[in-house]
């Protein structure tokens, strides 16, 4: 749990959870030996300055190996068996399977937060197999309900479960408003000719499709922020492209100001089967900037595009036009930041998203 890093769904969702009257325990991933070098969700973690969630830490002399999934599914029974909650939420598919079951066993509301296509997620095959052929039947059938953060796995888990209820991600409203203030300060009218990425570098993204885009508008700076297992790859590529620069990590805290100086949005994704079933954050981070977006049409963006505020484009001709409509007609380019804008206050973010949660299951008041 990274209370004092990047701000997402496991740490909004507690925080309002309590915020509205429940008492909140966090169980934090188990730290085991060396972990500092070999697991970055276990990185910058701190307590919260708040006491509203009372966070819970513990250890291991253990590598990280198959016995350790087992001793840490082990210890969230544990954990459940010593706090007694009236309800359990997961968002680590690895480590509630045995959690699932006991709750279930229990007769304790055992939630699980599907966030990604997990089966699709990690590149080892162990993991693949554990959890598609253990841990995911369990979690279809067994939890008392199942949030789901995109509609390809609502659909999925609805034909299993009667309790799936889709909760899209999001921004906080702090994030938002910042943003905001930043778009209202420079209007989206004022010449700017930088376009920011700012994303892990991985292969989730169509980055050479990117490259060969903006190698046809020379007049337009792209900047990729992040780190990741492409930046090698993208740093040396970049030298062929006098607009195109690697720009390395960029603080969390900086943002939402290197969203507002980018013209518009741009989210290359691949089709693969696992940005089908994404509900990506990046969009956010545009729409609350009031930037309109070029995205690719994977089944997720092709719903969200329904509520306004991106234009789909599949091939590299279809980004081409999507970017000469934006820089020639500045009225289409606000308009449809704008539009994005709107969807982030009336639906993506997290006051919005706590409240369905807190609805759909029943919990809290």
């Amino acid at each position: 749990m990274a209370w004092n890093h990047y701000r997402n769904r496991h740490v909004e969702i507690p925080m309002g959870l309590a915020e509205a009257g429940n008492e909140c325990i966090f169980v934090n991933p188990v730290k085991y030996k060396n972990w500092e070098n070999g697991s970055m969700r276990l990185h910058n973690i701190s307590s919260h300055p708040s006491n509203s969630v009372k966070v819970i830490d513990h250890f291991t002399k253990m590598p990280l190996s198959p016995l350790l999934i087992i001793y840490e599914n082990y210890e969230n029974v544990r954990m459940v068996k010593r706090y007694k909650p009236d309800a359990v939420v997961s968002w680590d598919p690895y480590m509630s399977l045995f959690i699932c079951i006991y709750c279930k066993w229990k007769h304790i509301p055992f939630i699980f937060d599907a966030m990604d296509d997990w089966g699709e997620m990690g590149k080892n095959y162990f993991i693949r197999f554990y959890f598609k052929c253990f841990v995911n039947p369990v979690l279809k059938r067994l939890s008392y309900a199942v949030t789901s953060t995109s509609h390809r796995q609502a659909e999925v888990y609805g034909k299993y479960n009667k309790r799936v209820y889709l909760i899209p991600n999001g921004k906080p409203m702090d994030f938002i408003k910042k943003a905001g203030e930043y778009a209202s300060l420079n209007s989206i009218s004022y010449k700017s000719n930088v376009v920011n990425f700012i994303a892990t570098l991985r292969d989730w993204y169509d980055f050479d499709l990117l490259f060969e885009v903006f190698r046809e508008f020379p007049e337009l700076q792209l900047n990729l922020y992040g780190k990741g297992e492409l930046y090698d790859y993208l740093k040396e590529k970049s030298s062929g492209y006098p607009n195109i620069a690697i720009k390395g990590h960029a603080d969390s805290e900086i943002l939402p100001k290197l969203t507002d100086e980018s013209l518009f949005g741009i989210l290359p994704l691949k089709f693969t089967k696992l940005n089908e079933s994404t509900c990506p954050i990046k969009l956010f981070d545009y729409w609350s900037a009031k930037k309109a977006v070029i995205a690719s049409p994977t089944y997720e963006m092709k719903k969200m595009a329904q509520n306004g505020g991106i234009i789909l484009a599949r091939t590299k001709e279809d980004y081409i036009h999507a970017i000469k409509s934006l820089l020639s007609d500045v009225v289409l380019r606000e308009s449809i930041g704008n539009k994005g804008y709107e969807n982030m206050i009336t639906k993506y973010n997290y006051n919005i998203i706590i409240k369905q949660f807190t609805d759909s299951l029943a919990l809290g008041n």
